[in-house]
Parts: structure tokens; C-alpha cells; sequence
């Protein structure tokens, strides 16, 4: 996962909660088309999208890089940048990798010139800004003509979820020990990307039942517990020493990525509780 806004200390600025961002970084971790790995399919089906760019990519909301260098390892004649207002995200990914330009920055305010950027990606950032129009108007701004958008976004407010349907009896979780403060339905994302001019845009689901259940009792256990951890799954086991605790936690980690991946890909059509949205700007159309 990506590194997103806050409150006090925003890593993408204008942030409405007082979720603490700084206290816990996301996206350091290795990414690779695996299944045992939890970005492999938000990693798959953004090289998909990719296909036919040249030129430069940027990720917004980047974190501590680990998508990022993905993208440079499968895609090494690519440009790869990477922005996120937290520094320390920032640093982190700096240490990782020498092969991408890093910038904390503003989502709001890029520091790009208009139209020059071949791709923008972005993954679980949406559901945390205050206002996501304003996040896509300046992604469409950087954009060359019928430059690509590829996003991540949760869809918690669909009735189908399991999401959905806690937070109308008042589930909270996610929001206090995540951060999201927005609940969008595929309509909402859709709708959004052509108020600012995004041509129709593709749409695929994953985030079915294995991995809905796995992500509510992950956060649920939170709850529960009444403290936030440091480090997310992946963060844990890249820097937990060897040993029956990183194993078990591996294990179950790996369990549920492969079945989620695979329930995910022979389901992409079905809603599911994550949407992956391309379009271009004003340029080629996607059918659904």
C-alpha cells in the first residue's frame, strides 16, 4: 500500500482526519507478479495498462517506493518518478532504489509541468483526500494528450461489500486505524474521472470475499485492540528477524494473497470491494 494523507502532517495535503501517517509507513516492501505477494495483482494490472507507454510515470502517494520500483524493474525503459508529501516515506524509498526520481510533494500541486507525463498511477489513495476531483484534475493536468490514468481505489461504499454494509451499523474500524475517510461506489470513481476529463474508463474488480474477511478482521483486530500498529503485513516481515513469528505471520500472509489473487482473477468481472480504473485523457476510449 501507498503512504496517504493525514491530518496535522499530510502526505498528500488537505487531509480531514487525524489519522497519524508519519507514525507508519506504507509501500516499502518488495512488490513482484507472485501470487505470495499482496500487490501482485495491482502490480499485473497496472503493466497491463502500461503497455505502449514511453516516456515518463509517475506515482502519486508512493510511499516507501516498493510499487514504484516494480514498475522499473518490469518496465526498465520507463521513467519511473515517485511523490509523496511524507519525507520519511520519501527517504525510505530513496534508500531502496537509485533508479527513480523521488519528490516529496503535494497531490494537490505537482511538480510537474502540464503535459508532460506519459502515465499516471496511483493506488489506495482516493478513499484518504479531502477533495479527490481536485486530485484528478491535477493528474489530468500533468497528463499529455491521451496520456494514461491508472488508479487503485477501494469501493466501500457499495452495498455488495462487506465494507459497505458494517459501516451502516456503524463500523468505524478502517477509518480510525486507516485513514479512509471516503467511501466511493464504481459510479462515484467513474463519474469523477469524467468530471475532470477522462475518457470512458476501464474497470476491473478484485478484493472478493477471501480477501474482504481477511481485511476486516485485520482491522477489526485493531479495533479490538485500541492501538494502531508501526508497520503493515509486508513491512513486518522485511525487517522482523527469522524465526517462528515471521513464519506463522508469512504463512498466513502468503495463504491468503495466493487464494485472494486467484479468486480476484477468475472473478475480475464480478464486484468486489477494490476497482482498477484506467482511462486516457480525452484521448482513446476503453470499453468495459
Amino acid at each position: 500500500m501507498t503512504a496517504d494523507p493525514e491530518g496535522m502532517s499530510t502526505t498528500l495535503g488537505r487531509g480531514a482526519t487525524s489519522f497519524d501517517y508519519e507514525a507508519k509507513t506504507w509501500g516499502g516492501h518488495d512488490v513482484k507478479l507472485s501470487p505470495t505477494y499482496l500487490g501482485a495483482l495491482r502490480l499485473r494490472y497496472c503493466l497491463e495498462d502500461l503497455k505502449g507507454v514511453r516516456g515518463r510515470v509517475v506515482e502519486v502517494g508512493c510511499g516507501g517506493g516498493g510499487m514504484a520500483r516494480a514498475l522499473k524493474a518490469y518496465r526498465p525503459e520507463l521513467k519511473v518518478l515517485g511523490c509523496d508529501l511524507s519525507k520519511k516515506a520519501i527517504r525510505l524509498a530513496g534508500r531502496k532504489s537509485r533508479d527513480l526520481e523521488l519528490t516529496a510533494s503535494d497531490a494537490y500541486n505537482l511538480p510537474y509541468a502540464s503535459g508532460s507525463i506519459a502515465a499516471y498511477i496511483m493506488f489506495d489513495v482516493l478513499e484518504h483526500v479531502e477533495d479527490p476531483r481536485q486530485v484528478l484534475a491535477e493528474a489530468n493536468r500533468v497528463l499529455e494528450q491521451d496520456g494514461v490514468l491508472h488508479v487503485f481505489v477501494p469501493c466501500e461504499g457499495e452495498l455488495h461489500t462487506l465494507h459497505g454494509l458494517l459501516a451502516r451499523v456503524g463500523w468505524r474500524a478502517k477509518e480510525h486505524y486507516g485513514g479512509h475517510i471516503q467511501r466511493f461506489t464504481l459510479a462515484d470513481l467513474k463519474q469523477l474521472l469524467a468530471s475532470v476529463g477522462f475518457t470512458n474508463a476501464r474497470s476491473r474488480w478484485s478484493c472478493h470475499a477471501i480477501n474482504q474477511l481477511a481485511d476486516v478482521g485485520y482491522f477489526t483486530a485493531l479495533q479490538l485492540k485500541g492501538k494502531n500498529t508501526a508497520k503493515s503485513v509486508e513491512g513486518f516481515l522485511a525487517t522482523s528477524r527469522r524465526g517462528l513469528p515471521q513464519m506463522v505471520v508469512w504463512g498466513m500472509k502468503a495463504g491468503v494473497s495466493v487464494a485472494s489473487y486467484l479468486e480476484s482473477r477468475l472473478l475480475s468481472w464480478l464486484p468486489g470491494s477494490g476497482a482498477h480504473l484506467s482511462g486516457r485523457k480525452n484521448g482513446r476510449t476503453h470499453a468495459n
